[in-house]
């Protein structure tokens, strides 16, 4: 299966639900999506609009891949279960966030080139990444957990830097 989660922020991310919903038919696995406030409605795929937390970590768990924004509390629990995350950030731009600190966060995974954190800013790239992920499969389990500790710091370094 592969969750795709836009996560709770009251703005639409109608950008990754309608590209997820047309690509749908050519992935070769489950999809499942978490709608939140978005007002896209998927014809392709199953979705739900809001879950609690325990019921979004068991749909992590028994993921493939996680498809999602570049929320912190997403990107750590994929490290923690070993999944593999492909990130699409939010934009202000687009009216999908405040600011840009998905952006930021995404820039920031991408140059620690982790095996298991994949990094998109166009939708259009989706297909071809989510096809490429699955191909691949996991990465060796005893590389995530050392992966999970450099994550952290990488995130607890992010903080410091943007406070100062």
């Amino acid at each position: 299966m592969i969750f795709v989660t836009v996560g709770n922020d009251f703005r639409s991310f109608d950008r990754l639900l309608k590209k997820m919903d047309e690509i749908a038919p050519f992935i070769p696995s489950e999809i499942l999506i978490q709608t939140g406030y978005s007002r896209y409605v998927p014809q392709n795929t199953k979705h739900v609009d809001f879950i609690s937390m325990d019921i979004a970590i068991e749909y992590i768990r028994k993921s493939e891949l996680v498809v999602s924004h570049a929320g912190i509390g997403t990107i750590i629990l994929c490290k923690e279960y070993r999944i593999p995350i492909l990130i699409l950030p939010r934009r202000k731009a687009m009216e999908e966030h405040m600011n840009d600190h998905q952006l930021e966060i995404a820039q920031v995974l991408e140059k620690k080139e982790s095996e298991d954190i994949h990094v998109l800013y166009e939708e259009n790239q989706l297909k071809e990444n989510i096809l490429r992920i699955l191909k691949e499969g996991a990465s060796d389990p005893s590389q995530k957990v050392a992966g999970k500790t450099n994550l952290i710091k990488t995130i607890r370094d992010f903080i410091k830097t943007t406070r100062s």
